[in-house]
């Protein structure tokens, strides 16, 4: 499984590279720390080493994940993108979901990134367990959100 791994904090880049490469199924292809990169990065490997899953931060200087999420899958709409970030915010959460992201996951659920990868990778959409149980309630804000223009089955929906 190859990984591109964004986030504007160095050591938190490093530190994931480190442990993901630990399992031997998984190549860090490339690390970068903010949206702008994030999108270069995508490109670069084209066509021949195409990242397997972009694991991105979302709060970044310049261009945050949700902006890079959105011209990556503009651009490359099969693209997998699973979030991380240390903020539990609504928004962000429904932002995600609107763009097609794989997975909105906290960092501080450090022990669930290699699974959430490893499910995202095999074609499926991926929350962390905080964030999971927000998800009925927003998808019945008054916002209007419409999940099935998401692709989000009802399966998962129960899940």
């Amino acid at each position: 499984m190859k990984i591109i791994i964004v986030d504007d904090d160095c050591l938190v880049a490093g530190a994931l590279k480190t442990i993901l490469e630990a399992n031997p199924d998984i190549e860090v292809t490339a690390t970068g720390s903010d949206g702008e990169e994030a999108c270069s990065l995508y490109r670069e490997y084209l066509p021949e080493y195409l990242p397997d899953i972009l694991l991105m931060d979302i709060r970044m200087k310049g261009m945050d994940g949700l902006e890079a999420s959105r011209k990556i899958l503009g651009e490359f709409p099969e693209a997998k993108i699973l979030l991380l970030t240390t903020f539990s915010d609504d928004e962000y959460i429904v932002k995600a979901l609107r763009l097609g992201t794989k997975g909105y996951l906290l960092k501080q659920d450090h022990t669930s990134i290699l699974p959430a990868l490893q499910a995202v990778y095999s074609g499926q959409t991926v929350f962390g367990t905080e964030i999971i149980s927000k998800i009925p309630e927003l998808l019945q804000s008054s916002d209007g959100f419409d999940y099935a223009s998401r692709n989000i089955s009802e399966r998962e929906l129960d899940i």
